[in-house]
């Protein structure tokens, strides 16, 4: 008797123990189904952030039931675009992450995982770059110093007759990237300034996000040594020196614009480590302008002229008609807080790791 009963509650067991390992068989076995009460329930998407996408920027898929990822997991961008994830950032079952590619537009989203698809989401992409801008107002300021170097004198009033647009930061690798597919930069991180480029890669440049964005080209370009400044376009452009020193100043008349301390507005040698830093980790000017004084030189359009200043217009001055070199405003790293002054003019004889640029529209009437 005792035998028996031994025996079958060895035989309970044992079929416990099978449908326990068969549970788990079924779980492991199905790395992108959720199970409960043996319902399978399939994806769901719930949002999209950011709501405006751009080139390289991190995008997340909030959702329902989106699994671990795995071979028969992906997403479809507007029935023309799978990306896997094995390519997302991230994919787990309740958001995923992905790096937005560069030549897709608006449209749809849903997501493939096992035999079931999601619901779509709508999403807002744009093919150029994002880039925030200042206003600048037109307006008169006093151009030069009396106390810096020969060729920042003499002082001169000078009158900027149209209001521009100004990047409110120097432009970064990521922008840079997004428009040329390449990076020149020898510090790399997307929110750096792009540097080692040369004025004419920066011309180059402005003509081309001038183009994704559908506005006049500012540049006719006959070969490297020969540029056409088209002042009638509404595209993309390099700031003028003048231009440059008015929206750097933004109403100060003193070496440095701000509350006047060249540590705080930017960065430079007793600062920065000896590197670039990411943009817009200073203080801005009082017209919200950032990395005016420091971080990377930035190419203006002018030639230089040591006596330019001794004859240049008084009204929308563009520099010389010729030359063999272009200016560089603002300082950089490497470099002392005196070349990050408002007036200091530089002539760089290549390009540098130390240098970048910013891009300027003129607003039209």
């Amino acid at each position: 008797m005792l035998i028996n009963l031994f025996q079958g509650w060895k035989m309970h067991l044992l079929r416990f123990s099978l449908s326990f390992l068969l549970l788990l068989l079924t779980f492991s076995c199905k790395e992108n189904v959720i199970v409960v009460n043996n319902t399978k329930l399939p994806p769901k998407l719930t949002s999209v952030e950011p709501e405006q996408i751009y080139p390289f920027d991190l995008v997340t898929i909030f959702g329902e039931n989106l699994g671990l990822g795995g071979d028969s997991s992906f997403i479809v961008i507007d029935s023309l675009f799978i990306i896997s994830s094995k390519d997302c950032m991230k994919w787990n079952n309740s958001f995923i992450q992905f790096i937005a590619p560069k030549n897709f537009h608006n449209g749809k989203l849903y997501v493939v995982v096992g035999k079931d698809t999601s619901n779509s989401l709508n999403f807002n992409y744009y093919a150029y770059p994002k880039i925030d801008f200042v206003l600048v107002p037109s307006g008169f300021f006093s151009m030069g110093s009396k106390t810096g170097l020969g060729y920042e004198q003499p002082v001169h009033e000078v009158q900027i007759t149209n209001s521009f647009l100004i990047s409110a930061f120097e432009i970064t690798q990521k922008q840079w990237l997004s428009v040329m597919d390449t990076n020149p930069s020898a510090f790399i991180g997307e929110k750096l300034p792009v540097m080692n480029v040369d004025w004419f890669d920066a011309i180059i440049f402005c003509n081309r996000l001038s183009k994704m964005m559908n506005l006049d080209t500012c540049y006719i370009i006959e070969d490297t040594n020969k540029v056409i400044f088209d002042t009638t376009a509404n595209g993309f452009r390099l700031p003028t020196e003048a231009e440059w020193e008015y929206a750097c100043r933004a109403g100060t008349n003193g070496d440095f614009a701000g509350n006047g301390n060249p540590l705080d507005m930017g960065w430079f040698d007793v600062n920065s480590g000896m590197k670039p830093h990411p943009v817009g980790e200073k203080s801005p000017n009082s017209w919200g302008i950032f990395d005016m004084h420091g971080n990377v030189w930035e190419w203006c359009w002018d030639w230089f002229d040591p006596f330019y200043y001794e004859k240049s217009p008084k009204v929308n001055p563009r520099g010389p008609d010729n030359g063999k070199i272009r200016v560089v405003r603002g300082g950089c790293w490497q470099k002392g807080t005196t070349f990050g002054r408002s007036s200091s003019r530089q002539f760089p004889e290549d390009q540098k790791s130390n240098i970048g640029f910013r891009i300027v529209r003129t607003v039209t009437k």
